[in-house]
């Protein structure tokens, strides 16, 4: 898992990787390998994928139809893309399932990739920067996410996970309809807007059956 932080947005990602961390650990049936911040280069991801071989390689942080940033580098182009082979990756980050899901699928070996075809959206409360676990306009964006990664590991196939995931998008559009939760300061209908959106480029390529 990387999490780069090197922006607000990546600072709400990583904060809320670690979360994840956290509760696969308390689970204790699966490692994972925390690229944190400065670990999050292209050196120290190419040299746990060779190392530790891991089934389920997911992203968070900035990413283009073409690459995959970490802490302020490329960790993932089509250069290293080889080194996906076999492996389920969710990538959220914007824009790299256009191009590179499909080279990594196609010319990388990897059975799956999961991602966004355009901008990964969020709305964030700018009072939360601090505290991105109280953002209110933050948790469905989180739950979201945390939804999808548990559900990977917990033996769903890649589009089991992707539908039940925007099966819960869709709850959360209504939640957030003209006649849905209490609007106190007017976001509701941006966080509709960016849930419709993610919802539309996210996609999964290659074999839609593989498990973690």
């Amino acid at each position: 898992m990387t999490r780069p932080c090197n922006d607000i947005q990546t600072q709400y990602l990583n904060v809320l990787a670690g979360e994840l961390i956290k509760e696969i650990k308390e689970v204790g049936e699966h490692k994972v390998i925390d690229l944190n911040e400065e670990k999050a280069n292209r050196n120290s991801f190419e040299k746990a994928i060779d190392k530790r071989n891991p089934r389920l390689v997911i992203l968070h942080g900035h990413g283009s139809i073409d690459c995959v940033w970490g802490q302020n580098e490329i960790i993932l182009d089509k250069n290293n893309i080889q080194k996906m082979n076999s492996r389920i990756i969710y990538a959220l980050v914007c824009d790299s399932l256009h191009e590179l899901g499909r080279f990594a699928i196609e010319n990388g070996g990897a059975e799956a990739y999961i991602g966004y075809e355009s901008h990964y959206m969020i709305t964030l409360e700018p009072t939360r920067s601090t505290t991105p676990l109280k953002d209110k306009s933050f948790r469905p964006f989180r739950d979201l996410h945390v939804m999808l990664v548990l559900l990977l590991i917990s033996g769903f196939s890649v589009s089991e996970a992707v539908e039940k995931t925007k099966k819960r998008m869709n709850e959360f559009i209504r939640e957030y309809g003209i006649r849905g939760i209490r609007d106190q300061y007017g976001d509701a209908p941006l966080i509709r807007f960016a849930l419709y959106w993610n919802k539309f480029f996210m996609s999964a390529y290659g074999n839609l059956d593989a498990k973690f």
